[in-house]
């Protein structure tokens, strides 16, 4: 019979307990599983903890062998650590435990060895270790992501020790400093820091110490600075920070290499003050809406639109081709108490003559092949806003009936259809034609004219306000630039003398055009036109007979007339050409030109 070593009976209530039975409560109510392990692997005896971990009944456990509780011990294994163990000469290792219902638990196992009747027996200890795997784990997962991050950081980070020798030095420090981390692990950070770092982090060392805090940013007056391994100063942002392991404190720096941020700024900075400059100069000179100019024959303009955009008239805009006629039209509109209604634009020389109708009051399904569905018009979608009428002297007579029924009862039908639609549509009109003579030659309705002429808008010509040319230049000089990416900050003088001089026929979206092209040659600060300038304002042909001081005659002889003959002074011929008005006279006085021309 086996003698029950660890489990024995309760003492009696009321007698005194020996030390074999106090020695053995002890052992039933101890936390770890222990098991009584003959020499050949069966279970002698149990304490509860035992039953709990397992899942098993006392006796049901006492009719195994250990290696039927012990995932993965093989008998060979299990004889030869048996075999190893003598009294005073434990074996510990870490297996799984197979519960009764199947599952696994972790365990540490000690096996250790004494003497009983003669007899060697093992005694094996098991511990849960579920909870400390789990919790290696997390620390292990801890310690990687720390590591991750410490790796891939962007910022420098460098951690020494209480004697200021570098014990951590991450990938950014060593492309930041210029040298890897096996030369700099153990040596000095002081051959990285600056007067004015090693101050600052003097500062901090010294706040640490008398406890007023952990984690702070360094600053000097004149900025910090920290030195490469090439000797090169730059400029950092940094913080530092203290903590403490095993009782021993640790210092983190964490440095940022702000060279390059240091430039943008001032590049930011210096862009931001143009611009504003620009900004303010430009919107000084726009008085109404995207127009740009300051001469008296665009500010009529101006004050024409801002007079009748509070009105429900209609308007008649006039003007060459790329004068800015729709932008006339939209200021008007903006400025309208209609400003929060759409503005739907109808170009009536881009569309087909036989779908213009159809376009300006829409159509019914199956009102002509292809109809497939009812189709609002324009003027529908107006309805409550402003209609814009572009190059209307394109508009087939046919049409132009039903437009002035609209214009003058605010009724039409459906291309298709026999329900009379009411709108209430502002109507502004636009032509580069002249449309009395085209009333006089039979293509426009004369009731139609006088009905849109309510109030008549005439746009000069860019050739008629050569003065606002110097504001154009700067105004799309500063859009292109910003488009691009770029900074253009001064325009050549004898460029802007080619632009003074030349007629634009193509008015201010030619110049637009031409000022676009030179923004993308441009490749530093000064705008760059380029050879073709002269070819682009003077044709390839021109000034191709004359001589050099023919040349220099009439080009004097354009920037006096935008001059007004003036010579010196604010708005002088010699301000335009970037030249000393004695310098001018003398070559006015060689070349001959004669102040009455």
């Amino acid at each position: 019979m086996v003698v029950r070593i660890l489990a024995g009976c309760r003492a009696t209530t009321g007698a005194v307990m020996s030390e074999d039975d106090l020695f053995r409560q002890v052992v039933e109510h101890a936390a770890d599983a222990m098991y009584l392990v003959a020499p050949g692997g069966d279970i002698l005896d149990v304490n509860r903890a035992s039953c709990e971990m397992l899942g098993y009944r006392r006796q049901e456990l006492l009719e195994l062998s250990i290696l039927d509780i012990i995932d993965g011990m093989s008998p060979e294994r299990l004889t030869e650590i048996l075999q190893l163990i003598g009294p005073g000469t434990p074996w510990t290792g870490e297996y799984f435990h197979i519960r009764k219902d199947g599952s696994r638990v972790p365990v540490e196992v000690r096996v250790g060895a004494f003497m009983s009747d003669q007899r060697k027996l093992r005694v094996a200890f098991a511990r849960d270790i579920t909870k400390r795997q789990e919790a290696e784990k997390s620390l292990r997962q801890s310690e990687e992501r720390f590591a991750g991050i410490f790796r891939s950081a962007m910022d420098a980070i460098i951690i020494m020790d209480s004697g200021g020798r570098i014990e951590l030095f991450n990938e950014a420090a060593e492309k930041v400093f210029g040298c890897s981390t096996s030369e700099v692990t153990g040596q000095p950070l002081d051959r990285f820091l600056s007067p004015n770092l090693r101050a600052a982090i003097a500062e901090s060392l010294h706040a640490f110490a008398s406890g007023e805090e952990t984690h702070r940013y360094l600053w000097h007056e004149n900025g910090l600075t920290a030195i490469r391994a090439t000797k090169e100063e730059f400029p950092v942002e940094a913080t530092f920070s203290r903590f403490t392991v095993s009782g021993e404190p640790l210092y983190t720096i964490i440095l940022r290499d702000v060279n390059e941020k240091t430039k943008s700024e001032a590049r930011i900075s210096r862009l931001e003050q143009e611009t504003s400059y620009l900004r303010e100069e430009i919107d000084s000179e726009r008085p109404f809406g995207d127009f740009v100019g300051n001469s008296a024959a665009i500010l009529s303009v101006f004050k024409a639109a801002e007079t009748v955009a509070g009105t429900e008239s209609t308007v008649l805009i006039t003007g060459e081709t790329g004068t800015g006629k729709e932008l006339v039209a939209r200021a008007i509109h903006s400025a309208s108490t209609r400003s929060e209604k759409p503005l739907v634009k109808v170009n009536c020389a881009a569309l087909p003559h036989g779908l213009i109708e159809s376009e300006l009051f829409g159509h019914e399904k199956g009102a002509f092949t292809g109809a497939t569905m009812r189709r609002l018009g324009r003027f529908e979608l107006a309805d409550a806003g402003t209609i814009f009428l572009d190059e209307i002297g394109d508009m087939p007579v046919d049409v132009q009936v039903k437009l002035l029924r609209v214009l003058q009862e605010g009724e039409f039908e459906r291309v298709g259809g026999t329900r009379t639609m009411k709108v209430n549509v502002r109507v502004v009109a636009a032509t580069n034609r002249n449309l009395k003579q085209a009333v006089e030659d039979g293509n426009f309705r004369a009731d139609l004219f006088y009905r849109l002429d309510v109030f008549p808008i005439h746009v000069p010509a860019l050739r008629e306000r050569p003065e606002d040319i110097p504001l154009l230049v700067r105004y799309f000089v500063a859009k292109f630039a910003a488009r691009s990416g770029k900074t253009v900050e001064t325009i050549p003088n004898s460029a802007m003398n080619y632009l003074l001089a030349y007629e634009w026929p193509g008015n201010v979206r030619e110049l637009e055009n031409l000022v676009e092209r030179a923004v993308i040659l441009t490749r530093g600060t000064e705008l760059e036109f380029g050879d073709w300038l002269q070819q682009s304002v003077a044709g390839p042909d021109a000034g191709q007979d004359l001589a050099l001081d023919d040349v220099q005659k009439n080009h004097i002889l354009r920037v006096l007339k935008l001059a007004g003959g003036k010579v010196s002074g604010k708005g002088g011929a010699a301000e335009l050409l970037g030249l000393k008005p004695t310098t001018l006279e003398s070559r006015i006085k060689k070349l001959g030109i004669q102040r009455t021309r």
